[in-house]
């Protein structure tokens, strides 16, 4: 058989290649169901982009590909279809090429050309992935981009606006509690848009930012239980800090840190709730503890997962983001997370560098629990009888 013949075979039987592969993309359910395969309006090209390839005509194949993932299947890739389902077809597509090539013959010569097809195959596919993994990052920055100005401005303003009324002495109290409602309800939002901008960080891209700088964790935590007492008047917080807590920390991070656990206890417990710092060797260690029933070990395996959520019947549980959030600024940090829970109460607590980590030391981007677990050394300890309420801010 002539070296060329495979190459010759895919731009003579396309539409029977096409028919027998959109056959099979179609008996795969539930995964395609009855929708059109991303591939199915540019396959002809795709297979002459093959033919190319093993006649060594790359730059025609190369061309081909990208003309493949760069038009309506990657415009389809953005409304919904995930790469799996591009993954799944290009596998299909290489089942049937590779039984109809078989079936022309496996003589010597032809096994250059079947080696060919298949590393064309694979090249295309490292393209498509990475035309996606582009597309995808382009859409997380307009995110980004829309919760950073689009909806913070405004809301802002409103804020602003609603503060100005509250104290305006010419309206009636019951006007200037409406506009006290008003910001409360504003600033909850804007909490809300902070937690899904800092996950968009997170989970999405190359972890929450930190700039650390020379500080005094003692100052920071007694910021953010101060806060939380102005807040929350009617509960009891304490807070106790000792020894040297200097180091290099981003105040605002740790602050948002501290403040996470605490609203987290304040939403989980109504008993009291201690706000501790202290020194432990080159690390200072910072401590939101709640006197509640002990957290079930299958519910803390899932506490810092994002979007996590627990039902305790607090009408302040948000997004489930709260915990994801403190994991990822500990990261950041170079820090290690720990929770402890027993019938003595649940501890949070997290391990601060005094000098933090280099950023290549903290493995980069961070995806859910499982990697931050390994990179934040997030334990578990003691085993906890029954549960009356689990947390998750």
């Amino acid at each position: 058989m002539d070296l060329d013949c495979i190459a010759t075979f895919l731009r003579a039987e396309k539409a029977k290649i096409a028919r027998l592969w959109e056959n099979e993309v179609r008996a795969d359910q539930p995964a395609f169901g009855g929708s059109r395969p991303v591939l199915c309006d540019h396959l002809f090209e795709f297979l002459d982009g093959l033919a190319d390839w093993i006649d060594g005509d790359t730059d025609s194949a190369e061309r081909a590909f990208e003309f493949l993932v760069s038009g309506p299947a990657l415009q389809r890739l953005g409304y919904g279809v995930g790469l799996e389902t591009l993954t799944r077809e290009y596998s299909k597509l290489r089942m049937v090429l590779t039984r109809q090539v078989l079936d022309l013959s496996t003589d010597a010569s032809s096994r250059e050309s079947i080696v060919r097809l298949h590393e064309g195959l694979d090249h295309a596919m490292s393209n498509a992935t990475h035309l996606y993994a582009k597309h995808r990052e382009e859409v997380r920055e307009r995110f980004i981009s829309i919760l950073g100005h689009d909806l913070r401005d405004p809301l802002s303003t409103v804020i602003i606006s609603s503060k100005t009324l509250a104290a305006n002495p010419a309206l009636k109290s019951d006007q200037r509690m409406v506009a006290a409602r008003i910001g409360r309800a504003c600033n909850r939002m804007q909490r809300m848009i902070n937690d899904v901008l800092d996950f968009a960080r997170g989970h999405l891209g190359s972890g929450i930012p930190a700039h650390p700088t020379q500080s005094d964790m003692a100052d920071v935590v007694r910021a953010a239980a101060d806060e939380a007492v102005g807040a929350n008047p009617q509960r009891n917080i304490t807070c106790e800090v000792t020894g040297d807590l200097t180091g290099a920390f981003d105040r605002d991070r740790v602050h948002q840190a501290i403040t996470n656990l605490i609203g987290n206890a304040v939403n989980h417990t109504d008993d009291g709730i201690e706000v501790r710092a202290f020194e432990d060797g080159e690390t200072v260690v910072t401590e939101v503890i709640s006197h509640s029933a002990p957290i079930p070990a299958d519910i803390r395996k899932r506490l810092f997962d994002p979007f996590a959520s627990f039902d305790s019947g607090s009408p302040k549980s948000g997004l489930g983001l709260g915990l994801y959030i403190v994991q990822q600024i500990a990261l950041a940090h170079g820090g290690t997370c720990e929770v402890r829970s027993d019938e003595g109460g649940n501890v949070f607590s997290i391990r601060w560098p005094r000098v933090p980590a280099e950023p290549s030391a903290l493995g980069g981007k961070v995806e859910g629990l499982d990697r931050g677990s390994r990179a934040t050394g997030l334990s578990e300890a003691r085993d906890p009888g029954p549960a009356r309420k689990a947390a998750n801010g």
